[in-house]
């Protein structure tokens, strides 16, 4: 069916179908940066890059560079799970972002001072 002038005016709504597509994707994201943070570990000697420099007494730029990718990968998993709960259930999600938002205000080193925006 074509759409009429008005129609096409019209943005699509989301629904609740789309989130269910959605999920799929989040779960990719989440799969993938758990198979980077799987081959990271294998390589890390301790579990932060600060217990490295503790034991070593400093630490190399590729092998500081595993142990970043390692920490960033955490973020995407951590990130991924968020997004796949935010898709599945998002009355409750927003609820949570709205908590984590507020005790990320709370903790001035993530506050713009100039601002008071949340980074």
């Amino acid at each position: 069916m074509r759409k009429t002038e008005q129609q096409a005016l019209i943005p699509q709504e989301a629904t609740p179908d789309l989130l269910i597509d959605l999920i799929g994707k989040t779960q990719q994201i989440t799969k993938a940066a758990a198979g980077v943070l799987k081959a990271c570990r294998t390589c890390m000697d301790t579990r932060t890059k600060k217990e490295y420099i503790e034991k070593w007494g400093g630490i190399h730029t590729v092998t500081e560079a595993v142990y970043d990718c390692a920490d960033l990968a955490q973020r995407i998993v951590d990130a991924g799970l968020a997004m796949e709960t935010m898709c599945a259930k998002p009355a409750g999600s927003r609820q949570m972002i709205l908590i984590d938002d507020l005790r990320r205000s709370l903790d001035m080193e993530h506050v713009d001072p100039s601002t008071g925006e949340i980074d």
